[in-house]
Formats: C-alpha cells, structure tokens, sequence
C-alpha cells in the first residue's frame, strides 16, 4: 500500500464516514469525506489526486449510479469505485474499476476491497469492458 494513496468517502452517515476515514487514515491513506453527490463530483471535479472513491449507494441527492455518471462526464477520470451497499439488488455496470460491498463489512473486508481495487486499476492495469463507457472527463 502506498501512504500517499488518496482517498474520498462519499457518505451521508456521518459515524459510518468517521469510521471508514479512521480506518484509511490507521492504514496509511489520505482520506477525504463528502457527505453528498454534489459535494462528491465537486471535489472530483477540482482535486485529481483521489486514487479511489469509496461511496455509499444511497446519498441525500442521488445515487452511487449518478456519482459513476458524473465521472463519465470528464475527460480522463479513471478514479476506481468501490461502492458500499446494504441493499444493491442490481448487477453492477460492467467496468473496471468498480467493486461493490455489501454491509455490514468490516476494517479488513473493506481494505481488502481497496486495495484489490487500486491494483487491477492501476495505470497499467486499467481495461475497461468495451461494452461500457470508461470514466473519463470531457
């Protein structure tokens, strides 16, 4: 693991966003919170440093679904996914770079996710299911 590896969390319950930034943050990540989609594509939009997003699928002004769209919408934003959810029903969208875990999880199951994560998304990595559209910014 890379200490320099940043990290947002997009999730509106704010004891379920202090945990997951302390347990990044024990493990070594930067970690950054955002309690909203809005907040989320803001500070994506500005900041290209995150080397992950970990987001919630239920947030106060939208889903996990549109924080994906979003990123679809610029050009080069290959930031990876790891989407948490008590109640995803759904397949996923068939891309790289996009993990779901179902709550509860615990401190090692979600690092385990990351990291599996960050490494088939690493730049060298990254292959995107040609059926799907890669995140990238316009």
């Amino acid at each position: 693991m890379n200490p320099t590896k940043s990290i947002l969390v997009v999730e509106s319950d704010p004891v379920v966003q202090g945990w997951l930034c302390h347990v990044l943050r024990a493990s070594g990540f930067s970690a950054s919170a955002a309690d909203s989609l809005k907040q989320a594509l803001t500070r994506l939009g500005t900041d290209t440093s995150f080397a992950a997003v970990i987001c919630d699928y239920c947030l106060p002004d939208g889903t996990c679904l549109d924080l994906l769209a979003g990123l679809r919408g610029y050009r080069g934003t290959r930031v990876p996914v790891l989407l948490t959810s008590g109640s995803w029903l759904q397949p996923l969208p068939g891309e790289a770079g996009l993990e779901l875990l179902a709550k509860p999880f615990d401190a090692s199951q979600m690092l385990a996710a990351l990291n599996r994560l960050l490494l088939v998304s690493a730049p060298n990595n990254f292959a995107v299911n040609d059926s799907a559209p890669a995140l990238r910014r316009d």
